[in-house]
């Protein structure tokens, strides 16, 4: 039976990546910074492990590969806020860590680590955006996961690591940050449905992105496991839909979810970072021809399982 080693199980994307795995014959799920134990799901081993992958003493994260064995590990540990010394240590420090043990490691599992589109910053508009790209990441949340890939794909080069890393796009689902895009939108929606309010306050939704399920995502990762070798020429796939939404058309689709009908206005302070990148699409070529993965879900399912899986409408 194969295991699989998951960090940053409790987060938005790794609980859905343990989900996934669960479901897989012949898989056991081990997850990070879980209190130690052991639970039968879905008639699937998995082992809740506690280990900080930022902050665990010397030794322990060597401890646990040895013990585990693991025939692949997913690092899905991170924040998606900060300053850029936390960001540093969420990101470039833990990926220093985890490459050094599994460097050390005589059976080494597969790596798959989580990127960001964020690592491309501004990119020309209406071409899908290429794993090739010049990556110009603009604020310390997009340099730091872009240290952290750069980091993987060094060590895969010179094959220290049997590795890949999938550069998400605009995760969706439920559970999201508040600070997102989808979270902020659905709260003032469902606030405004409660108080009987004709118009919500959104800052200027014309920015153009590429919003993906996340169990689309989850599913991009237990493909990025089970491909039986991993022909790229570069090791950082695209995990996208590869088709463009405006803000509105996804915070519309939300609306029309939860069954509001009144006015969704622009007027309120919108993210510079999102100024700052106006259009941001993948290129979903390689995801399709090494992995053959695709995203299946489109907005309006996307909008009907962030709702029902945050409390329904």
């Amino acid at each position: 039976m194969s295991v699989a080693l998951v960090f940053g199980a409790r987060g938005f994307l790794g609980r859905r990546v343990v989900q996934t795995f669960r479901t897989i014959p012949g898989m056991d799920v081990v997850e990070s910074d879980m209190p130690s134990a052991l639970i039968e799901a879905s008639g699937v081993r998995s082992a809740l492990l506690a280990l900080d992958l930022a902050g665990a003493p010397a030794g322990q994260l060597a401890s646990l590969l040895a013990s585990v064995r693991p025939a692949v590990v997913v690092n899905c540990a991170g924040r998606t806020a900060g300053s850029a010394d936390e960001l540093n240590l969420a990101h470039v420090a833990t990926v220093q860590r985890l490459l050094r043990e599994l460097e050390a490691m005589a059976d080494r599992p597969r790596l798959i680590h989580i990127g960001s589109a964020a690592e491309y910053g501004r990119q020309p508009e209406d071409a899908p955006v290429r794993e090739d790209a010049t990556t110009v990441p603009l604020g310390a949340y997009g340099m730091s996961k872009l240290k952290a890939t750069q980091l993987v794909t060094d060590a895969v080069d010179r094959g220290a690591v049997d590795g890949v890393v999938l550069r998400v796009f605009n995760a969706v689902g439920p559970g999201m940050p508040p600070g997102t895009l989808a979270g902020a939108a659905l709260a003032r929606l469902r606030a405004a449905l409660v108080a009987g309010s004709g118009e919500i306050e959104m800052g200027p939704l014309g920015t153009v992105r590429d919003f993906v399920d996340v169990r689309d995502i989850a599913a991009a990762v237990v493909a990025a496991c089970v491909a039986p070798a991993l022909s790229l020429p570069q090791p950082v796939v695209n995990v996208g839909t590869g088709r463009a939404s405006t803000s509105r058309e996804l915070v519309e689709a939300l609306a029309r979810r939860v069954g509001y009908r009144g006015r969704i206005a622009e007027d309120a302070a919108g993210s510079e970072r999102s100024f700052d990148v106006p259009w941001m699409v993948a290129d979903v070529t390689a995801a399709r021809d090494a992995l053959g993965w695709q995203a299946v879900y489109d907005l309006d399912s996307i909008a009907d399982f962030v709702v029902a899986g945050s409390g329904g409408s």
